[in-house]
Formats: structure tokens, sequence, C-alpha cells
């Protein structure tokens, strides 16, 4: 395992300007923990699929590609709205969780910041 940097806290706190200055600066991969839940919740629209089944939403965010997380297009308000939908779901939390952690530990580390990182 490399260098991981994980910065907690609430919402609108700066974690991420942080995050992206310290990734910058330590020439580290940078991930926005909740982008990975909005990716669920878009993944879940586009398919089609509802967003209460807690089974296809854990293997949506499987699948989730953490190097391509588009910051606008996971920005819109209906895709935070089913996000928290789906954050809430335990299958889908241990899934993500999971991602997060191969992606702190892959290479020479990471910069990671989120309401719940450091748990």
């Amino acid at each position: 395992m490399g260098f991981v940097i994980a910065i907690d806290g609430p919402a609108a706190a700066g974690k991420g300007t942080l995050a992206r200055k310290l990734a910058a600066h330590y020439g580290l991969p940078h991930l926005d923990t909740g982008l990975t839940y909005r990716a669920t919740a878009k993944a879940l629209i586009d398919a089609g699929k509802p967003l209460d089944d807690e089974a296809v939403a854990a293997e949506m965010a499987a699948g989730v590609d953490l190097g391509n997380l588009d910051r606008a297009v996971l920005s819109a308000h209906d895709i935070g709205e089913a996000a928290s939908k789906v954050a809430s779901m335990p299958a889908v939390r241990i899934a993500l969780v999971e991602a997060q952690r191969r992606f702190a530990t892959a290479g020479k580390g990471a910069v990671l910041d989120g309401r719940d990182i450091g748990t």
C-alpha cells in the first residue's frame, strides 16, 4: 500500500478543494467518494432499473468505474436525489467501500475525500 490521505467531514466543508490540492501536490490520484454513490445512481437511471432494488443497486455499484467519474454530469439534481436513496442501502455501501479501498491501495497511493471516508 502506498501513501493514502483520507479527508472526512461534513458537506461543503472544503474537503474536495483540499483533496484536489493535496493530490496535485503529491502526484496522487484523487477520489471524491460521494461521486461513487452518484455514479451508481446514474447507472441505475441510465439502465432503467428501479432505485429501490438493493441487489440490483449493489451490482451496479460493483461495476462503477472509479477512474471515470465526471463531476459535471454527476452533479445533476436528479442524480443527487437518486444517490441519497441508494446510499442508504447497506449492500451498496459495502460494494462501494470495497471499491474505494481498492482504489486507495492501488499504485503509490491516493487522496480520498468524503463524509464518512475515515470510518
